[in-house]
């Protein structure tokens, strides 16, 4: 901004000693308002909305520093820079008014170049938090819509197998979170996938995007589902960035026989809640990362079977429920995870996760997560 372009508005109840402000400031071309009393500069900040006040601190009824503390309700230093301007020396004084939120002190008999110093400091500080502002609200116009995209590439439609019931739960940390999940029906089977990308926000993301696009191209072809993670080994390796991997979880349910095939990329392992004795089995692979060293390691994922019995709820999970940790820095898994499990297993997959967040935000103490939210929970029911 031009000088031009900046509004001033100073208070003070002595006319001439007003005057002789408004003179010096004129002369650099600022715009310009007057207020002579407290109450006049407050219906001015709010009608006119300067970018700056000179504020004097002795006048009647209304003194600058009530004036100030009355400003400073509304805004902050950064979006309105106010200087007081004061005779008083005493440095109790100085001090009150930088603890009511004066952005800098003049005193009366200050001389030109220290007013327009003083103002142009003010007034960058403005400029700068105006830019600021004007980013950030790009940057969440950008994450909205990267949002609307990511939501795009989750699964629209749960499998519908005879037997079982399939629900989820994704609850990103940001805007745009790093968890992804997805579903592949085939002829006799099912494919459920799940994966914990290593960051938050957009390149997370983006790694979860091309998690998508490698599964779109891949699923119909019928690969084993080695080779699925070793088709997506390859796909962040050479697409990703920043040393960004992925965990990853696949599992191939086939409903007629209840059996599932597993294979894992470094994840948690695949939790099975027997329920109809009330015991956890914990099924997992060796495996590395999706993105990790690619080109200098074998495909060495490994796959394994498990049958399944009826009442088995099938848990895939993110690390984002069972590190989140309390008040005394104990973690969810260790602290109440399986017997949360237990106490509600009877409870439908839907039931389920309502009552999982509001139990982890309870137990955590607070309403935002630090980590991304995600399962997939298939019920083996009849």
């Amino acid at each position: 901004m031009n000088q031009a372009d900046y509004k001033i508005l100073v208070v003070e109840d002595n006319m001439i000693n007003r005057k002789v402000i408004v003179q010096k400031l004129k002369k650099q071309k600022y715009k310009i308002e007057e207020a002579e009393n407290g109450s006049v500069a407050l219906e001015k900040v709010k009608s006119w909305k300067p970018d700056l006040v000179l504020l004097d601190v002795m006048m009647p009824e209304m003194d600058g520093f009530q004036v100030l503390e009355i400003l400073r309700k509304t805004q902050t230093q950064v979006e309105l820079p106010i200087i007081l301007v004061t005779s008083m020396q005493d440095s109790e004084d100085i001090v009150k008014g930088f603890n009511l939120g004066a952005n800098d002190y003049l005193p009366k008999n200050f001389n030109t170049e220290e007013l327009l110093a003083r103002v142009h400091t003010g007034l960058i500080i403005k400029s700068y938090h105006n830019l600021l502002k004007l980013r950030n609200n790009t940057m969440e116009r950008e994450l909205d819509i990267a949002r609307l995209i990511q939501k795009k590439i989750l699964p629209i439609a749960t499998p519908t197998l005879p037997g079982y019931l399939v629900g989820s739960l994704y609850v990103p940390m940001d805007k745009v979170g790093g968890d992804y999940y997805d579903y592949f029906e085939g002829v006799d089977y099912c494919d459920f996938f799940l994966a914990d990308v290593s960051g938050h926000g957009v390149p997370g993301a983006l790694i979860a995007s091309i998690l998508k696009m490698t599964t779109q191209t891949i699923q119909k072809s019928n690969y084993r589902i080695t080779e699925i993670l070793s088709r997506m080994d390859q796909a962040v390796s050479e697409r990703g960035a920043m040393g960004l991997f992925a965990t990853a979880l696949i599992v191939r349910l086939f409903p007629k026989e209840n059996k599932i095939l597993y294979s894992n990329a470094g994840h948690h392992p695949l939790l099975i809640h027997r329920r109809s004795n009330d015991t956890f089995i914990e099924l997992t692979t060796t495996g590395a990362p999706l993105g990790i060293n690619y080109d200098f390691k074998k495909h060495d994922f490994i796959e394994a079977e498990f049958q399944l019995e009826k009442g088995d709820r099938i848990i895939l999970y993110t690390d984002g429920i069972i590190e989140e940790v309390n008040e005394d820095e104990i973690d969810f898994e260790t602290a109440i995870w399986r017997n949360f499990l237990r106490e509600h297993k009877s409870s439908s997959i839907p039931d389920l996760s309502d009552a999982l967040l509001k139990t982890i935000k309870l137990f955590a103490n607070k309403e935002n997560f630090e980590d991304d939210i995600t399962w997939v929970i298939i019920d083996y029911n009849e």
